[in-house]
Formats: structure tokens, sequence, C-alpha cells
């Protein structure tokens, strides 16, 4: 982590998330105008030229090609962040339906979901995520807004109100060391109401210590009925061959962004259970391509998301 940029693996997310923003019905699962004006250009340049691409008679088709073919060079990593953005978004919808007045994102990198979930409406955001992260994200926003790009080329309106919002409070933590009820508390949050924690991509980078002590924390704050949406397990799929288990963790630890709790379905059940929270789905990318997107090969379950109820 540096103090000038979030994490590699947030604005390869982020990019990703652009990049199916520029997708064809049914693989644009979840639209981000802002994810590639968040994102280093580099990585925004493959969403960029799918936007310049689109009218086009081979429009659709190119972008077909783009998605198949990033998904087999990817081992359907690509595929796993699309689905894994579209079935989170659902369970925050259900969870806010159901009376959920906050919204926790622990280790939010790039997330966007305060900005373009209109079910947001209302409730109490707080994005959790290591100080440089924030800092980034912060001074991107302001950059863009004092230029007049607002999401979608709309205009600034999206971005200004974004940053003069009451209801989006950033609470810098470093999960190895920081108390995240001492930051949530100081932020605003309310431990009588009923919130929403998503834990997305996170928890396989952290240790067990950090990953059972943050679990430990999010519990205690936690009304009756509130949820979480946590992934885990890092590359959980029996059927991914042995060595490109070895060069996917290989390529993260080279990044200087290890792997280190890839936590089996047992072991977060347990942990779960142990803290009160019930598991109403455990679901992986496998799950949600045959629910949202037409038959297909190569996809994969890299990790899986549990989503519980205290």
């Amino acid at each position: 982590m540096r103090s000038h940029r979030p994490s590699l693996t947030a604005s390869i997310v982020a990019a990703l998330r652009a990049l199916y923003t520029e997708m064809p019905e049914p693989y644009r699962l979840a639209p981000d105008p802002l994810a590639a004006r968040l994102v280093p250009w580099p990585l925004a340049l493959p969403a960029r030229a799918l936007a310049l691409s689109a009218g086009s008679p081979a429009a659709s088709a190119s972008a077909r090609a783009v998605h198949r073919g990033l998904g087999l060079a990817l081992l359907g990593v690509s595929y796993h962040v699309a689905l894994r953005t579209r079935a989170i978004d659902d369970a925050l919808r259900e969870a806010v339906a159901r009376g959920a007045s906050q919204l926790v994102v622990l280790g939010a990198g790039l997330d966007s979901r305060a900005m373009r979930l209109p079910e947001l409406a209302g409730v109490q955001v707080f994005e959790v995520d290591h100080p440089s992260t924030h800092r980034y994200k912060t001074d991107r926003l302001a950059s863009l807004d004092r230029a007049g790009g607002g999401a979608g080329g709309s205009g600034s309106a999206v971005l200004a109100a974004e940053l003069k919002a009451a209801g989006l409070a950033r609470v810098a933590v470093d999960f190895e060391r920081d108390r995240l009820d001492e930051a949530l508390l100081a932020a605003g949050f309310r431990p009588a109401e009923p919130a929403f924690w998503i834990w997305e991509g996170v928890t396989p980078y952290l240790t067990r210590e950090a990953v059972e002590g943050t679990l430990r924390l999010a519990a205690a704050l936690s009304a009756p009925g509130s949820r979480i949406a946590l992934t885990y397990g890092m590359l959980p799929d029996d059927d991914l061959p042995a060595w490109s288990r070895r060069l996917i963790k290989g390529v993260f630890r080279s990044l200087g962004e290890p792997i280190r709790a890839p936590l089996t379905r047992d072991a977060m059940h347990a942990l779960l259970a142990r803290d009160g929270f019930r598991v109403l789905s455990d679901e992986s990318a496998v799950d949600w391509a045959a629910r949202y997107w037409p038959p297909q090969r190569g996809i994969r379950a890299v990790e899986r998301l549990a989503v519980a109820e205290r």
C-alpha cells in the first residue's frame, strides 16, 4: 500500500467494473459510470475502447469477444468480479427493503455503491478502508468535479452531490492495527439500528486473526436483523489445476498482496455461527452465472460469497 494510491487489486476490480459497464446485455450486470474515472488511466483503456466502439455494427460481437477472451486469459477472474458485484448489489437491495438503515463497506476500495444505487437514498453509508485509498478516491472525485466530468459524461452533478452528501462517511482503518468499532462509532454508526455489511474481496489478504477480530467487532455492533455479505476462500475451486493455483498466488505475491487466509466454507460458516450470524446463502460465480448469464464455459468458483443475518 502506497500513500498516493489505492491497492492494485482495488484498481483492477474497479477497472473490470468499468469494462462491464460498457458491455452489452446480458453481461452489463451492475453499471458503474464512475469506475473508469477513478482508476489510473492505463487500466481504464479497455473500457474506454469499448465505449468508443459502441453503436458500430460490430460493437456487440467485439464486446462479447473481449468478455470471453479476457475471461479465458484471467482464468475466470474477470467473470467473477462482474458477477460478484451484481450478487452483492442484489443482497444489499433486499436488506434495505427489509429495513437496513446503514451500510458499512469494509475495505471499500474504489467502490461507488453510495453514488450509483438509488436504493441507498436515505441510508447512512460508511466506507471503511486504508487512509491512502481514501485520500486517492477523495482527491480523484474532487478533481473530476472541478473539471466538470460527471458520471457517464452527464456533468458534475452526481459527483458534487456525493461530495456534499451527509449520508456518506469515509472511515480510515488499517484492519491489521486499528479498532473498527471505535472508528465507526466516532463516525456516527448507530448500533441500535439494523445495518448491512459488505466485506468484498478483502479477507483472503488478511491474517486469520484479523479476519476473526473484524468479524467479531462487526457482530458486536450489529442490531438484530443486520446482515453481512462477505467473500472468502480465494481459489476454492477444486477443478482449478494446481499449476494455475500456484500461478495466481504467485502473481498476487509478486504484486505485494499475497493471499494469506484462504478460509474453507466450513471454517467461514463456523466463524459466522460463533459470532451469532445465520448463513442465508453461500454462492460462487458458478451459481451467479446460472442466474444472470446465458450458459457458457470458463466460469469458476474463484471465491465464495456468504450472506448471513445476525
